[in-house]
């Protein structure tokens, strides 16, 4: 199978969002071919579809007056991605089965689906997700997963089945970079986080960390989604940044001492299986991280595992004197993760496949 002239995109994120597996992926293919990327709609007070282009790829955003809600692709949406995806062959690139209508609308060759999430395990997760998943992967021509986990749950599938964990930008996170004011302000040493903060969080270990090291502080650099603002923890030494550029993350994590992990054990991190590590191992940091399983089995011995409170803050306690040794093995398994590798592995997959 060759190549298509253009990759339609179904996308559940936000292009302008937090940056993430696909966004990654697809503005590296779209060096090869276009890519549109269609979303889920957004809430408006009139139905219009939005056109917006960042570098090579398209980003359709369909503004509606029922906001997000089903069809979670329209008619109108449809009529949009045809007119700027031109003429056939079209390649239908899913990272949510919502979007199904897509590989439809398309007559897809091929049809990818590219899981990098359990998504109907995630809070707010909509109705059928969990079915349309499994007709997707039995209709996809090829599927790549985002981790052990996810593939382990869907080998049952085939050999179309490719398990494709994600990558960092080695240099740019590995880059001599100033840290962000606000880490080198703070007294005492700095633990950090960076992603989105949601249900996937276990708030009570920030919590036992900010109480159990006083002098120390703990920042949180990310946005907070479908979390009740009143369960985040109210500390003076917990601060919270919000949503930060991409192109800034470096210099936060050149502040930290100590790069956390802290995962609730929950349905929405079965199967995660974070980008974030690597990203981290890059910068040279120390990561401490609970036992989810991906982490453990990729990387249990370069990162300090800890279950529980009382050994989350006793393992952060001890990543502030790392052994050398530790961090090399991290940083050697970001060196040969790269998004251009990986990307490129994906797309020989879809012309052999």
């Amino acid at each position: 199978m060759a190549l298509p002239r253009t990759f339609v995109a179904g996308l559940h994120l936000r292009w302008d969002g937090v940056w993430q597996r696909p966004h990654q992926l697809l503005s590296r293919i779209a060096q090869r071919i276009p890519v549109v990327v269609v979303e889920e709609p957004f809430a408006a007070r009139e139905d219009r579809d939005d056109v917006v282009r960042d570098g090579p790829v398209t980003i359709v955003r369909p503004l509606r007056r029922r906001g997000w809600a089903p069809p979670f692709v329209d008619p109108t949406a449809l009529a949009t991605a045809r007119a700027l995806a031109g003429p056939a062959p079209h390649g239908v690139w899913l990272n949510t089965p919502m979007l199904d209508a897509l590989a439809d609308a398309f007559d897809a060759a091929p049809l990818v689906y590219d899981v990098m999430d359990e998504l109907a395990q995630f809070d707010l997760a909509p109705a059928g997700i969990a079915e349309r998943d499994r007709a997707l992967l039995a209709r996809a021509d090829l599927v790549f997963t985002g981790g052990r986990s996810l593939h382990a749950a869907r080998a049952g599938a085939g050999t179309k089945v490719h398990c494709e964990p994600s990558g960092v930008e080695f240099e740019r996170f590995s880059a001599d970079v100033a840290p962000h004011p606000l880490p080198t302000q703070l007294a005492g040493p700095v633990f950090g986080y960076v992603g989105v903060i949601d249900e996937r969080m276990d708030l009570t270990l920030i919590e036992a960390l900010a109480d159990g090291v006083p002098g120390g502080h703990v920042v949180l650099v990310g946005p907070v989604v479908k979390l009740d603002p009143a369960r985040l923890p109210r500390r003076a030494n917990v601060h919270l940044t919000g949503a930060v550029p991409y192109d800034g993350l470096p210099s936060w994590l050149a502040g930290f001492d100590v790069a956390l992990l802290p995962f609730a054990r929950n349905r929405a991190t079965e199967f995660i299986s974070p980008t974030k590590t690597l990203e981290y191992f890059a910068a040279g940091k120390p990561v401490v991280s609970t036992p989810i399983a991906d982490v453990a089995a990729e990387f249990g011995d370069a990162v300090w595992l800890a279950d529980g409170a009382p050994a989350f803050v006793a393992a952060a306690c001890e990543a502030l004197r790392p052994a050398p040794e530790r961090l090399a093995r991290g940083r050697a398994q970001a060196r040969a993760r790269t998004w251009d590798a990986i990307a490129q592995r994906m797309l020989d997959a879809v012309a052999q496949a």
